[in-house]
């Protein structure tokens, strides 16, 4: 009996390389000038919590948030140097959302922790 079977209709193997790779990858500049990837995950959720929780490696570091399938920064940290009524230069962080989705999970996450920090001074201040 010949075999029916068409070789042209099997699906190829998953790529091992492909199936492991996160969908969102946080990268830390060093001071080198490199990158490391101290996180990665295919949650959306947990890449914001992650990127706001993010310092850099060292004052004014590089922090980016790699949406890696579609080979963008989907956010980043600019930082704002002000000096302090002595005199010393400090740095301000402000996060960067290039995606809409993003930007909206990183407002509720910081929400919901200035509520969490209103809730836990009133207990203090009750007890």
């Amino acid at each position: 009996m010949k075999n029916t079977h068409d070789s042209n209709h099997i699906a190829p193997p998953p790529n091992a390389q492909t199936a492991t790779v996160s969908r969102y990858h946080i990268y830390r500049q060093t001071h080198t000038g490199s990158y490391s990837v101290p996180f990665k995950t295919d949650s959306a959720v947990e890449a914001v919590e992650a990127f706001l929780n993010q310092s850099p490696a060292f004052e004014g570091g590089e922090v980016r948030l790699w949406n890696n399938p579609e080979q963008r920064v989907s956010a980043f940290v600019t930082w704002r140097t002000e000096k302090t009524d002595f005199g010393f230069p400090v740095f301000n962080r402000t996060n960067v959302f290039n995606e809409r989705l993003l930007g909206l999970i990183a407002q509720e996450m910081q929400v919901r922790e200035e509520m969490r920090e209103e809730i836990q001074h009133s207990v203090r201040m009750s007890a």
